[in-house]
């Protein structure tokens, strides 16, 4: 099958496209045929070899986590699904592995795509809007009528975000640049900040979560924007965010909370219900072809993304 490997750990250069063997699936698996995925900061991270000390550095690496396509092949215990199904996931091999003509991935990690959604909007959504999901529902414990900071609001998180926040009903203050207006009068969050314009540490607001999905800020600079019981999240770990845990236990019941994604087929189904209440929608910045995931990722890089980017395969 044709792939975007990494033989080393580097620059955009070190993606070749080379031909490789399809994965071999274990009987809890589904071997998915890939129709898109796209490009989540991980990845790069994953790519400059950030984490090779807890991944290991087993070359030729797949990168990539967003899965949508057709499932080609079942393991023996897999019941839901069945060859020919439209499908996506996060897939949850080491590396992720979606860059790539095919993909593994255990069947609890999938979900079926709605019929309303082509393959590349599904592929933009799986990583991002499960996070954003967890972030708020699981973490946030968010409920009707909270107030909510979303910083970074375009990115591919933060405007999933911003929808599942309006889905349960709280008051949103979005947090993203003036070139984000369009995006933002599309979404409609009770508030937008320019943070060019506007320090978001001087707010004179009370928040009940700030979700920090960018991590430019911390627990510490924002705590006091925190109502008592307040919870800061990111998915962004610092080196002080021990000290800023600890920090907590003296700030009147406000939280420091960092987490990571985990990958849940049924967090997708949550997803497609509000996607079939028309309360869920995909904004993809640009596509790209498998063929040029060197300049997807120099793209994901600059920071300048408003929300997602796919890659066709």
């Amino acid at each position: 099958m044709k792939a975007a490997i990494i033989n080393k750990f580097g620059k955009p250069e070190v993606l070749q496209i080379e031909e490789i063997s399809v994965p071999v699936i274990a009987n809890n698996e589904i071997l998915i045929q890939l129709k898109a995925s796209s490009v989540n900061p991980v990845d790069w991270k994953h790519r400059l070899g950030n984490h090779k000390y807890i991944l290991g550095s087993g070359f030729p690496i797949v990168l990539g986590y967003d899965a949508a396509g057709i499932v080609e092949k079942t393991g023996k215990n897999i019941s839901k699904f069945i060859k020919g199904d439209r499908v996506y996931s996060c897939v949850n091999r080491k590396y992720g592995g979606a860059y790539a003509e095919f993909a593994a991935s255990t069947e609890d990690t999938l979900a079926k795509i709605p019929d309303k959604l082509s393959f590349e909007e599904a592929a933009a959504i799986p990583l991002a809007a499960v996070t954003a999901l967890q972030g708020l529902r699981d973490k946030g414990k968010i409920k009707t009528g909270d107030k909510v900071l979303i910083n970074g609001a375009a990115s591919g998180v933060g405007h999933f975000a911003v929808q599942i926040a309006k889905y349960f009903k709280a008051n949103i203050t979005a947090v993203c640049s003036s070139r984000h207006n369009e995006m933002m009068t599309l979404l409609k969050p009770d508030v937008h900040i320019d943070y060019n314009d506007i320090n978001i540490k001087s707010l004179n607001e009370k928040f009940d979560i700030i979700f920090d999905v960018i991590g430019s800020e911390s627990f510490r600079s924002l705590k006091h924007l925190l109502k008592p019981g307040g919870r800061y999240i990111t998915t962004l770990p610092r080196p002080k965010v021990l000290a800023h845990k600890l920090l907590s236990l003296f700030t009147r019941g406000k939280k420091a909370i960092t987490f990571l994604m985990k990958s849940k087929g049924t967090d997708l189904e949550f997803i497609n219900q509000l996607i079939e209440q028309d309360k869920f929608r995909v904004i993809i910045d640009k596509v790209y072809s498998l063929e040029d995931i060197q300049q997807a990722h120099i793209h994901s890089e600059s920071g300048n993304v408003e929300g997602k980017i796919v890659v066709r395969i």
